[in-house]
């Protein structure tokens, strides 16, 4: 029987062997999977965001931590929310380990009054999701995991009507309002999302976000704009982590009423020669798409991207 209990996320020594699971236990099933740094993790357990809270456990026998979870509590509107992730060292697996790990999570999730648990698990291990759903969690959503190596050889290009601005980091003031009202549009319409991970975005969550990150993340992104009438009709997103060789690509979004114009490609096409130019260590960039966005899988075939992975969000409901 494993002892559990919380991890003192400011113990340099606790949280090093609790990072040290979760990247063995990845490195093992998920070789080519994107894996955050220990400085983005440190950043996020010890300075979190200002719109929830994170818990993180660890499962030890003799001294060794062998085991851990990680719970990340949201509030306002997804104050009923638990998102949750496990991992067990593999030599200590099948042994109910991830069972004990997840009956001290559900502990959490009760005394917080939460009522949804989700989490992401993935193929391969075709276990991981067997897992979940021994425990009671149903598949919801799917979504590609897809990689290409960089540098790739695109070249920025205009789009009639329209202009592409560039940022870093900050969203400019002049800008924010628009960029609020993109992001929450794409919350809307974005292919396979579930309204849990629907978020009102304001000004206020949006400049939270921007300081959160900036301290494991640059931000590059990319906007495009009808030249007419000053409208920003889409945007494209890509981070990348303090220390590492990878890009991560998120989102890119264009307004109905403007696909169809190559926006989308030309979008990304901007943001990825930015990093090519300013960030030439970057060896490898990470996406995830929904199975059904025939539009955006196109794209992201233009520039090479190989599935290498399945991401399933599962989620439990309980309800007293």
């Amino acid at each position: 029987m494993s002892v559990i209990a919380p991890v003192d996320v400011h113990d340099d020594t606790a949280l090093k062997a609790w990072y040290a699971v979760e990247a063995a236990s990845m490195a093992f099933d998920r070789p080519y999977a994107s894996h955050r740094t220990f400085e983005a993790l440190a950043n996020s357990v010890r300075t979190p965001h200002d719109h929830g809270r994170r818990v993180l456990l660890a499962a030890k026998e003799q001294g060794e931590t062998i085991g851990i979870a990680e719970l990340d509590l949201p509030e306002e509107e997804r104050s009923h929310i638990v998102e949750l992730g496990i991992h067990v060292l593999p030599v200590h697996r099948w042994r109910g380990v991830g069972t004990e790990l997840w009956r001290a999570a559900d502990d959490v999730r009760r005394t917080s009054g939460r009522t949804l648990t989700t989490a992401e698990v993935t193929i391969p291990p075709k276990s991981s999701l067997a897992f979940a759903r021994a425990l009671g969690f149903k598949s919801v959503r799917r979504e590609d995991h897809l990689a290409a190596d960089l540098p790739l050889r695109h070249k920025p290009f205009n789009v009639l009507g329209y202009e592409i601005l560039m940022w870093e980091d900050r969203t400019p003031e002049d800008l924010l309002a628009q960029f609020v009202g993109l992001r929450n549009q794409m919350g809307k319409e974005m292919p396979g999302k579930s309204e849990n991970d629907v978020v009102a975005h304001t000004a206020d969550r949006i400049r939270s976000a921007e300081k959160s990150t900036a301290r494991s993340y640059d931000r590059i992104t990319a906007a495009a704009r009808e030249i007419l009438t000053g409208e920003l009709v889409g945007y494209s997103v890509i981070f990348l982590a303090h220390g590492s060789v990878e890009a991560i690509q998120d989102d890119t979004f264009v307004k109905t009423a403007h696909r169809g114009n190559k926006l989308g490609l030309a979008l990304k096409v901007a943001t990825l020669a930015a990093v090519q130019r300013d960030h030439p260590e970057r060896t490898s960039i990470h996406t995830w798409t929904d199975p059904s966005n025939d539009v955006m899988q196109r794209i992201n075939k233009q520039f090479g991207f190989r599935k290498i992975e399945l991401m399933h969000e599962v989620q439990r409901t309980d309800r007293w």
